[in-house]
């Protein structure tokens, strides 16, 4: 019997009780209510409603003195799977006969249910309190079944692991997985799920390759994991291996394959998912729309992450924050301002997330009057009580466009103790403003909240060379040596033909180097016909001038957009993932490189995007 919401008559049906009833009348004299079963599938409809009058009037016309439990089972099982699992659990308390191995089997499908929700409330920073309930209800779950001798039950056994893994405790995962005899696929497939998701990938993976059969849901565990922890060329590699097995190719597949592309820069393979669900047939549902923009967003496409988000017909907070987030992070900060007026006025509420969005955005365009207002509207408008994040987005703001002595100024009026991000900050805008003693202040503050930080100990270095303090220079190498901290090697991506070529800073092992070197010649000559003169003030080394330029010709995005210049096509973007902040002598340099061989140029490092063309870039040097 499909489910009765689908009726038009009870879709149609108001909230109120007298409604509700006359539809009940309505349907046990047509006859639609002849047995348990169809009974069972009204229940559940009503529980499935996002209405809580429907919702209710399932509980109160409930059979009071059942002979089996497949009226109240079916209404568990709806509310476990439905918009308020947590009505559940008030729903089994009141269970009319012993609890059986269904009725335990959706009530820790409703405590995963809730743990799940609480995971992604504490993005959004919800209460401890919240968390510590939801523990509390999702270990009284597991006690129950124990209490009632259902635990061994193979489907109450894999809920439960999935339970720890979305509570976060994998150990307690293991041991719930550990004391399964024989665990069939369902109960693999959730444990895979809950080591990928707790970040132990290479347990996972082993355990996946041993599998001997995997469904859609191993697949899409295994992919995801890789993705949460960064790994995304394995999860691309692992798509492609699930494509040829001939695996179901779902939403939440090509979720985390947006992802993954979003996090490698990889437009091409982003731009093929695209073409995937297009022709596939498939709807462009909330959840892929977001991820395309997230997608064609951090790949620097931001006129189709904009496309794309013009045409999706239904939109949620996090759409928009999408969309915010992506013209924030490629340096349109007035774009960003007029599309977070436009969520306001569409009677979108903003999140914390969007709020830190807005606020990059307008740092990266040096809207100071505007971003002050954005903050003091989180509080006064929106009832959002500001992150840490945002305390250190308006330090950012305040520090790039060189009002140091407001930044300072505001960190001494905050409410909360400054974090690491507070610090960094106007560490990074003592380098912008080459202001010696404000760097000294920042980073020894920095230091006592996060001592080993190495992108803190180089900006500190840079401050110090910029200035020819070479004993400065010497004494923060000291300083890391002393505490084992090592500067993260600077490396380049480019995506050529469906495939990522990585470059290090000084490599020579890409197959066809050799091209590589011969074009940085062809590169630095023409450049030096127009003027170029190597930018050696952030070189950490007190050596000779010539040995400097060295040192810096063979930094990772210079490369990259070597080999750019030889394998891209004219007429078409190069395009250049960076893991750091792009040197100065870098960003003048693919300026240059625009002009002279006359192409665009994308280039994202660990800040923002640049957009180079015709000798310009679209931070305005700002950054």
């Amino acid at each position: 019997m499909p489910p009765l919401l689908r009726d038009p008559a009870l879709a149609a049906a108001s909230h109120s009780h007298s409604h509700l009833r006359a539809l009940h009348a309505h349907l046990l004299v047509s006859g639609r209510l002849a047995s348990p079963s169809h009974v069972a599938a009204f229940l559940a409809s009503l529980a499935s409603s996002s209405s809580p009058a429907h919702v209710a009037y399932a509980r109160l016309i409930l059979p009071r003195r059942p002979a089996t439990l497949l009226a109240h089972n079916a209404l568990l099982r709806a509310l476990a799977r439905g918009p308020r699992p947590r009505l559940a659990f008030a729903a089994f308390h009141d269970l009319p006969l012993p609890p059986d191995h269904y009725s335990l089997n959706f009530l820790v499908r409703a405590a995963t249910a809730l743990a799940a929700e609480a995971a992604a409330s504490a993005a959004e920073r919800a209460s401890p309190e919240l968390e510590v309930e939801v523990k509390l209800l999702a270990v009284s779950a597991h006690a129950a079944a124990l209490r009632r001798g259902h635990a061994a039950d193979p489907h109450v056994q894999s809920g439960v692991v999935s339970l720890y893994a979305a509570l976060g405790d994998i150990a307690a995962a293991r041991a719930a997985f550990a004391e399964i005899a024989c665990p069939d696929l369902v109960c693999v497939t959730a444990m895979v799920r809950a080591l990928a998701a707790g970040g132990d990938v290479d347990a996972a993976r082993e355990l996946f390759d041993g599998m001997p059969q995997r469904d859609h849901v191993a697949w899409n565990a295994m992919i995801a994991g890789y993705v949460h922890v960064g790994r995304s060329r394995e999860a691309l590699r692992l798509f492609d291996e699930m494509e040829k097995a001939g695996a179901t190719i779902g939403e939440a597949t090509l979720v985390s394959v947006l992802t993954a592309c979003a996090q490698m820069g990889a437009l091409d393979r982003g731009k093929w998912v695209h073409w995937f669900v297009r022709s596939h047939g498939m709807r462009v549902s909330v959840t892929i729309g977001t991820a395309l923009v997230d997608m064609y967003s951090k790949c620097g496409a931001v006129a189709m992450a904009m496309e794309v988000f013009e045409s999706m017909a239904e939109r949620n907070v996090y759409t928009w924050t999408s969309a915010v987030s992506g013209l924030a992070m490629n340096g349109m900060g007035t774009e960003c301002l007029e599309l977070f007026r436009r969520m306001e006025s569409a009677g979108v509420q903003p999140n914390g997330v969007t709020f830190v969005a807005v606020l990059r955005g307008c740092s990266m365009a040096g809207l100071v009057d505007e971003g002050r207002a954005c903050f003091d509207s989180m509080k006064d408008k929106h009832g959002i009580v500001p992150w840490l994040e945002h305390y250190g987005c308006m330090v950012d703001l305040y520090g790039r466009s060189g009002r140091l002595d407001d930044a300072i100024s505001f960190i001494n009026a905050m409410p909360v103790e400054p974090h690491e991000g507070v610090w960094g900050a106007l560490l990074n805008a003592s380098r912008i403003h080459n202001n010696v003693e404000l760097g000294k202040y920042a980073m020894d503050k920095l230091m006592a909240v996060e001592s080993e930080n190495d992108a803190a100990h180089v900006l500190l270095s840079n401050i110090y060379a910029e200035s020819h303090n070479w004993k400065g220079v010497s004494r923060i190498r000291g300083m890391m040596k002393a505490k084992g901290v090592k500067k993260v090697p600077g490396w380049s991506a480019i995506e050529v033909d469906g495939k990522v070529h990585e470059f290090f800073v000084g490599g020579k092992s890409h197959p066809r180097y050799k091209q590589i070197e011969i074009m940085l010649a062809e590169m630095s000559r023409r450049l030096r016909l127009y003027g170029y003169i190597a930018n050696t003030k952030e070189v950490l080394f007190d050596i000779e001038e010539e040995e400097k330029e060295d040192a810096i010709s063979l930094h990772s995005e210079k490369l990259a957009l070597a080999f750019g210049l030889i394998t891209v096509p004219e007429g078409m973007e190069i395009r250049i993932v960076k893991n750091l902040r792009v040197c100065k002598d870098c960003h003048d340099y693919t300026k240059m490189i625009s002009k002279v061989f006359n192409r665009e140029i994308v280039m994202r490092d660990r800040n923002r995007f640049h957009h180079f063309k015709d000798g310009a870039c679209s931070c305005k040097d700002y950054w």
